[in-house]
């Protein structure tokens, strides 16, 4: 199948292109100036794969939670794809997409991004299965799901930063990070074509990310009221 993934949930913004069995992966760790470079990564990416956005059958991207400004990037931009050409949008969820590659692993997998203020955007897994879903949390309530003693997976763009705030509060369990972070595109793939297998809808039109933490503009608004 030919296909065009995003992850612009974290700083690092990751971008593939999927022309059957060959792939192009572009990774920008750019933080605030993802806006800049999103469009011209998404050309660049479609050409080293020789495709034209036309040609593709499905378009997939991570929905978050993340930050504001990149998941609304990443969601803009594929929509516009999707208008011009009636191409299909599958999401999944970033914590989801993380996990992923771990999920026959024994162990507990923490899915992580640094949501700062000392919370994260967390979810456990266990062999695939959701033992905390995709939440706002404390560094506590990641604990309430962990037995004191075990070894865990802490997965995502920040595991490392999330293992060193778990051991300082539980040095009894083991955190393991991998040693650098694995890209989230080549799992969209998969888990797109998941979807497509069961004929689950594609995104809607009305439909946008999953943030999770309310922006600093609708909490300005809520204290106004």
């Amino acid at each position: 199948m030919k296909a065009l993934a995003i992850d612009s949930s974290a700083s690092c913004m990751t971008i593939a292109a999927k022309n059957g069995s060959d792939s192009v992966t572009l990774s920008l760790d750019i933080g605030m100036r993802q806006s800049e470079k999103i469009l011209p990564a998404i050309d660049y990416v479609l050409d080293q794969a020789g495709l034209q956005a036309a040609e593709l059958d499905y378009m997939t991207l991570c929905k978050g939670p993340g930050t504001f400004t990149g998941l609304r990037l990443a969601f803009s931009a594929l929509k516009a794809i999707s208008l011009a050409h009636a191409i299909p949008i599958y999401a999944v969820g970033t914590l989801e997409a993380y996990a992923a590659p771990f999920a026959e692993f024994p162990q507990k997998v923490i899915s992580i991004i640094d949501a700062k203020k000392d919370q994260f955007f967390a979810a456990v897994y266990q062999k695939g299965q959701t033992l905390m879903e995709a939440q706002d949390a404390t560094v506590e309530q990641v604990l309430a799901c962990l037995t004191d003693g075990e070894t865990v997976i802490t997965a995502g763009p920040d595991g490392a930063v999330f293992a060193k705030a778990l051991q300082e509060k539980n040095n009894s369990i083991a955190a393991v990070t991998p040693a650098a972070p694995i890209p989230a595109t080549g799992v969209l793939f998969t888990l797109a074509e998941e979807q497509i297998a069961k004929k689950l809808p594609a995104l809607q039109e009305y439909e946008g990310p999953a943030y999770l933490r309310k922006s600093e503009a609708e909490l300005a608004l809520e204290r106004g009221k």
